[in-house]
Formats: structure tokens, sequence, C-alpha cells
């Protein structure tokens, strides 16, 4: 369920599906949909080489921010998203959203730069909106100073898979690094193995997505986050005192839960 999957809405109960074909990379840009295969017929891995080709073609697409991005649908009220996805497919969307369900993860590029880490913690939970696919099983962010984080829809398991997955990414790409800043992309033809997803929208849709955005401004608008360095200890202090450092961190949870409520969750 790592790779490969979304959460489908559906009314009342939604549905996890997995297509163990798909071999593209869905990629997001100022509400743009792009595709192109990481992997051949016979299952080969493209060069990174090809696929940095590819990246800096969708970052050379001067094509503006929609007027009606359709990632906003992915953050409504999950029997109203079901509604309108069926609306979609009447429209004749349903190739281009097979397309979004079955690519093996979501790549967004973010055209801004990091302010601080609290509007990292802002970004990369939610972002404005417009270019996530909320539903797909994980979405890798990356920004334009490089920081980057992953987002990734929650039903299909738990974080441990997620956290393993990125640290093995991590110690790869850092240690044996596929490219570099001088890496020169491989000469192909990126116009022609990137391809940009086109939707069809009525009236209807329209307006559903101007009020989508409107509910997730409001959502996003009552969150606030703040944070705070300790310094006078970690886990490994915890581990010579014979403590659990999560339990700590979950007995940590509870307490600032009953300073604020009078009881425990």
């Amino acid at each position: 369920r790592l790779f490969n999957s979304t959460r489908l809405p559906k009314l009342n109960r939604d549905e996890l599906v997995t297509h163990e074909n798909g071999k593209h990379l869905l990629v997001m840009r100022n509400g743009n949909f792009y595709v192109f295969d990481l992997f051949d017929n016979d299952g080969n891995i493209a060069k990174a080489s090809e696929i940095q080709a590819h990246l800096q073609y969708i970052l050379s697409d001067n094509t503006p921010t929609p007027e009606f991005p359709l990632g906003y649908l992915t953050s409504e009220e999950r029997n109203t998203w079901a509604g309108l996805r069926q609306k979609l497919i009447d429209n004749g969307n349903g190739e281009a959203l097979k397309k979004v369900d079955s690519a093996v993860f979501c790549l967004c590029l973010d055209d801004l730069t990091i302010k601080d880490h609290i509007h990292m913690s802002h970004n990369m939970l939610h972002g404005s909106g417009l270019n996530r696919w909320f539903d797909k099983c994980f979405s890798i962010i990356i920004t334009q100073d490089g920081s980057a984080a992953v987002n990734f829809e929650h039903s299909w398991g738990d974080g441990v898979a997620v956290l393993r997955f990125q640290n093995e990414v991590y110690k790869d790409s850092t240690q044996r690094p596929a490219v570099s800043p001088q890496t020169s992309p491989a000469k192909v033809d990126s116009s022609k193995a990137v391809h940009k997803l086109h939707f069809h929208l009525d009236d209807s849709l329209k307006s559903a997505i101007s009020t989508a955005k409107k509910n997730f401004d409001t959502t996003v608008s009552s969150l606030t986050i703040a944070s705070m360095e300790f310094k006078r200890g970690g886990k490994e202090f915890l581990k010579t005192q014979k403590l659990s450092p999560d339990a700590i961190a979950q007995l940590s949870f509870q307490m600032a839960f009953f300073r604020q409520y009078g009881h425990t969750v």
C-alpha cells in the first residue's frame, strides 16, 4: 500500500485502491498535473539523468496556476468529495483521474522558499492546498530552497513504514547520490515523455472547487503552530534513566491536554 495507492472517496466509507501495474510518477506544480514513466515495460527504473531531464522540463513550463485548482477537492468533506468525483468522471475525466490514482507516488514542487520552521510546518502539513492531492498514498514535497518533507494519507498504514522508507531514501541519496548540482540531464525529448493532465470542468464543478477552497482556508486559519526547543535533555538522557522516550512524549501530550481542558484524552 506504500506505492501506487489512493484513497478514493465513497459515500459513507472510502475505498483504498492499489494499482500494482502503475509505473509513472505524478508531479504537481502550481496546481498543474504532470506524469511520466519511472519504469520501462520490464520493470527497470529509468536513469536518474532522464528523470532529472523530465523534472527540469516541468520546472521550465510557464503554465499559470489553474483558475480552479482541482486539488482543493481532496480536502473537502468526504461524502461531498465522493459526489464531486463522480461528476468529474461523468464530465470525461475518468482517464486523467486514473493516472493520478495509479501513480507510484506524488511529487509536489512548491515555488516558494521556507522562511522558518513554523512556515515549514504549515507548508508541509497543508500548504496553500492548490498543489496537493491529499488522497495519494504519500507525497514528497520539495520547495525552491531544497526543503523537503513527506505528507501521507494515513488510512493505509502507520508512519513506521513511511519513516523506514524515507530513512533509506535519505541514506542512499546522501551517501550515494545519483545526481548532483553538477550533473547534466540526459539528452532526451521530455516533451514526448512528460504528459500534462487536463481536466474538463463544468460550472457546477468550478463552483464546488471555489467552495472547497473557502472551506480549506477556513480550516487552515483555525490552526496555530508554535514550538520550543528543550535543550536540557533528550532521548539519550531518558534512556540512561531507564525511561521510554516515546512514553514520556505521550505523557507530555496528556499533561498538556489535561491542563488545557481539565481531563485526559
